[in-house]
């Protein structure tokens, strides 16, 4: 009997073996009697009656099915609830999406078992009280819907965990939930929120926010960004303080007024033959809209201008574009006399463009009006170009305070229109904020900062959020993550550029081509006017580390200035066979500091640097990658060797994430070359969009014409560097059968690959404690599934270094029951499958685990997982080999709480937490640890010569 014969029968005979009912895709509008009638289906569980069109259950006899846990009844024509639920006293998950209901009132039915129920996708606008008879609902999943509220009784729900309310356009969850005392995920993304209600602050520390898709003000996205307990906070702090204060940050080349035309707006007289500007300076005034009476009376309200005055030479515009922020105000300051492109000026907006986006808010202004020049600027040809970023064009002279009056008008109207102008904001942290901003120390210890936050009764945990709120808005320079730099603050950031410029300017390190020498420090620090305490020279390199600006050369006590590397190209042989890899990526405008940026950000391989590119190679894995500028506007990236995947992943996910950190109004597009070579016309000039090879191979495509040769292009090999008619499939449950059922071991990279999609699915859902383990026996390693429960269990953190994976610790002690085991059995058998695919490279690992104990531990908890909650078929069809499953995700959730209370201390045995290059979370060994987050520098003791000046040691 097969399922196009008799779908009914077919369907019948297959749940008396699989447990699961699938009616799913058959078009009915009611269940036929005969499901009924062909035996007993007393062993059912699982009742699949998805993509039909029933719009009830229509008097199905369910008590036929005595031990139904769970009913899918997805993408139906429901207009309510179903009836005839409630005989099915042993329900324990419902899923109603993709119907049309409406308003979702429970009828009187007896559901004590029902934990999970979804009701996504169904225009749902209301919801009844009666949601607040299924006492015992942990998950409820009202997502993608038209809701306007909840009822009062939501409270009532106290094992409710996880509550889902995303893509409800315009829905604020009310502060009611923060009742719900076992709630600890909510998910309010793409609700099109601007702010959130001051009560959600009530809600738990441990709780995970799902905020994406809205459209917050600053603040509250980086504090969401940084840590939840850092929102919460802040939103217990509100008040109705609003906050009236603007970022303005002046940028143009060098000697044409910025400085002059500050001083004048601050009210300052005019000095001939001011100095130059070296680093940044910032200064405070008042600036008010003199025609409010005209318009609204909150626009008239006085607003504090705070001005990040720019050098304009160009060794500091790497270092420069850390402190552009979207939500500031920028002036393209230019000289007439000089001529627009001699000053640049549209380079300059293309750099505020593509590093703020389309949110910039740019006014130009030339200076010097006096000098009788008028100003030659094609505005009209400009504000075409780049749109509504620009504010207007303004002419002053500093010198005579033509236009001054004007320009701080203009000032004051282009500031209420910030997404941060009247935003509430603690009076207590603002009071913190100034007293920082007001002190004419250029750094404080974060015992000082502790104080200061005690003096204006700030608790421990705002004192928490505010620090690297401020550092994230670009007032003071802080890093709380890094154990080595976050005992100091730096309320000065121009004080610290000055300390970098004085390196980039240092005439020993240039003659060098980049190389500083660590003796060299006292040198460059210690003298001239500046004259910076020796004690902070080791905190000056590593934050120059953290800015992306130089990385330590290993086995030298010398670090290496990325943007002082050679012009000219080092000598060395590429490859010129093996499978290579290889990417365009074309850029709408040049983006300044891309290489440097790139050269430090991948200095854990050993490389070759140039002004243009960088060769970086892999030993342990038997790689080589080239990156390099093309043009202005074009980068290569190819990689070659036994693991080319891996590095060549790593490059582009850094390139990209660079991209997104760095450049986020940066138009590009990523291409694949095609691998067509011939000995008549050399290598084919064709390419594909690599977005579009990505969607070809996810729907089974693998193979594509090239427009330009005409030839076939294996998907997989320009993709993934293996041709899908050879590779064995990478994807965790195809490696974990290949493997333990016909003896075949995946390839390296095929195995790195795995890793690296382990991690970013991991990584959307949690990324505050380390995610991939091992489970083992206490009494013995080797898997025995006569002994599944019998003995205690070991719980086992890894190292999630990307290629050096290990574990690391002392494990964690477990009493396993299999109600905990049922809680996070999908994640445990997704981490089972990853733990299986490390295998093949268990010989990397340092020798602490070999690949029979990474087999017996994949198979303990996969055991664990099938025997305590076995996988439905539903399930399973919700895999993917790059992203959780819903199901996979929540148990991810369950298993961070489980670790919590594990390790209360939250030391998760050593492990350290880094933001990789390449834009995810990871949670390192102290050895891996400091290769991204070097500690603090030895340096040696000055030495000082017979006139008493400072010398280097030897």
């Amino acid at each position: 009997m097969t399922a196009e014969q008799d779908p009914i029968k077919y369907a019948v005979e297959q749940a008396r073996d699989t447990g699961t009912l699938a009616l799913s895709g058959l078009g009915l509008t009611r269940i036929p009697d005969e499901t009924w009638d062909r035996g007993n289906l007393s062993g059912v569980h699982t009742l699949d009656l998805t993509n039909n069109r029933l719009e009830d259950l229509n008097g199905a006899p369910i008590d036929q099915l005595p031990n139904l846990k769970k009913i899918m009844l997805d993408r139906n024509r429901l207009r309510f609830f179903p009836h005839g639920l409630d005989i099915s006293a042993s329900l324990e998950y419902l899923s109603l999406d993709g119907n049309g209901i409406r308003s979702l009132e429970i009828p009187e039915v007896h559901l004590p078992c029902l934990t999970t129920l979804t009701v996504a996708k169904n225009g749902l606008e209301e919801v009844s009280s009666t949601i607040g008879e299924l006492s015992n609902l942990k998950y409820l999943d009202l997502s993608d819907n038209l809701l306007g509220s909840l009822p009062q009784n939501i409270a009532e729900l106290q094992q409710l965990r996880e509550l889902k309310l995303g893509g409800n356009p315009g829905f604020v969850p009310p502060g009611r939930i923060t009742a719900l005392r076992s709630l600890r995920h909510l998910d309010i993304s793409n609700n099109h929120l601007t702010e959130l209600p001051v009560e959600l602050g009530g809600l738990p520390n441990e709780i995970t926010l799902r905020l994406n898709g809205n459209f917050f003000n600053e603040t509250i996205e980086l504090l969401a960004k940084r840590q939840t307990s850092h929102l919460l906070a802040y939103l217990r702090s509100l008040d109705a303080e609003p906050y009236r204060e603007a970022k303005l940050i002046l940028v143009g080349e060098g000697n044409i007024g910025k400085t002059s035309m500050i001083e004048a707006l601050r009210g300052n007289p005019f000095v001939e033959g001011r100095p130059t500007t070296h680093g940044i300076e910032i200064h405070t005034f008042k600036v008010r809209d003199e025609h409010s009476e005209e318009k609204e009376e909150e626009e008239g309200e006085e607003v504090t201008i705070r001005s990040w005055d720019f050098g304009g030479q160009e060794v500091y515009r790497i270092t420069h574009q850390f402190f552009f922020s979207k939500g500031a105000l920028y002036l393209v300051v230019w000289r007439p006399r000089e001529g627009q492109e001699a000053n640049f000026v549209e380079d300059w907006l293309k750099r505020i463009k593509i590093r703020c986006g389309e949110n910039a808010r740019v006014l130009l202004v030339s200076t010097y009006a006096d000098e009788g020049r008028s100003p030659e600027i094609d505005y009209s040809q400009l504000r075409r170009k780049y749109g509504d970023i620009l504010a207007g064009s303004l002419a002053i002279d500093s010198k005579s305070g033509k236009g001054i009056r004007e320009l701080k008008t203009k000032l004051a109207v282009m500031a209420h229109t910030l997404p941060r102008m009247g935003e509430r904001i603690s009076r207590r942290w603002l009071d913190v904020q100034e007293e920082l901003l007001r002190s004419d120390s250029p750094y404080v210890k974060r015992a000082t900062f502790d104080r200061i936050c005690d003096r204006h009764n700030v608790d421990e945990l705002e004192a928490e959020a505010i620090a690297p709120l401020l550092n994230d808005l670009g007032y003071i320079v802080y890093y709380p993550d890094d154990q080595e730099l976050r005992d100091i603050l730096i309320l000065q950031p121009e004080w610290l550029t000055k300390a970098i410029s004085c390196v980039f300017e240092d005439p020993e390190t240039r003659q060098n081509q980049g190389i500083l020498s660590h003796a060299s420090l006292a040198r460059i620090w210690g003298g001239g006017e500046i004259g910076y305490d020796e004690k902070l020279h080791p905190y000056f390199l590593r934050l120059m580390e953290k800015f992306d600006v130089s990385y330590r050369i290993p086995e030298e006590d010398a670090s290496l200035i990325a943007q002082l590397v050679p012009y000219v190209k080092p000598e060395f042989t590429w490859p010129d066979s093996g499978p290579e890899l290889s990417l365009y990526c074309d850029f709408a405008h040049r983006p300044t500091g891309l290489i440097p940026w790139m050269t430090v950000r991948t200095r854990r391989f050993s490389s070759k640097q140039w002004r243009q590119g960088f060769l970086l190679t892999h030993p342990e894995y038997d790689a080589k990658a080239l990156v390099e500028l093309l043009s202005p506007t074009r980068l290569s990236i190819r990689a070659v060797g036994g693991s080319h995947y891996f590095i060549f992943s790593v490059l582009r996910d850094t390139l990209q994430h660079l991209i997104r950190i760095r450049w986020p109004g940066l138009a590009y597009r990523i291409r694949v070359p095609c691998l067509t070579y011939s000995d008549h016309i050399g290598q084919c000039e064709g390419s594909f969009p690599i977005e579009n090879l990505e969607k070809l191979r996810s729907d089974g495509t693998l193979e594509l014409v090239c427009t330009e040769c005409l030839a076939e292009n294996d998907v997989n090999q320009l993709l993934l560097g293996f041709p899908a008619a050879k590779q064995l499939q990478q994807e965790f449950a195809m490696v974990e059968s290949l493997r333990l059922l016909h003896g075949e071991v995946a390839s390296i990279d095929q195995v790195l690959r795995a890793m690296l999609l382990f991690m970013k699915a991991t990584n959307v859902e949690v990324t505050d404690c380390p995610t991939l383990f091992t489970l083992s026996r206490v009494e013995s390693k080797a898997y025995d599934a006569r002994k599944l429960w019998k003995e205690g269990h070991l719980l086992q953190l890894w190292c999630e270094e990307p290629g050096s994976q290990h574990p690391i610790g002392e494990p964690y002690s477990l009493g396993v029951t299999k109600e905990w085991v049922a809680d996070i059995a999908p994640y445990l058998r997704f981490t089972a499958k990853a733990v299986s695919v490390l295998a093949p490279i268990a010989g990397n690992l340092g020798g602490l685990l070999d690949a029979q104990d990474l087999k017996d531990s994949s198979l303990l908890m996969k055991a664990l997982a099938d025997a305590a909650a076995p996988l439905k078929i539903s399930e399973a069809a919700e895999e993917a080999d790059d992203q959780l499953s819903p199901a996979e995700g929540a148990a991810l959730r369950r298993f961070r709480e489980m670790l919590f209370k594990l390790d209360s201390s939250r030391d998760f045995r050593g492990l350290r937490r880094v933001y990789l290059p390449t834009g995810q979370y990871v949670w390192l060994c102290e050895t891996h640890y400091r290769v991204y987050e070097p500690s603090l520098l030895q340096l040696p003791e000055p030495q000082k010569s017979i006139d008493g000046s400072v010398e280097p040691s030897p």
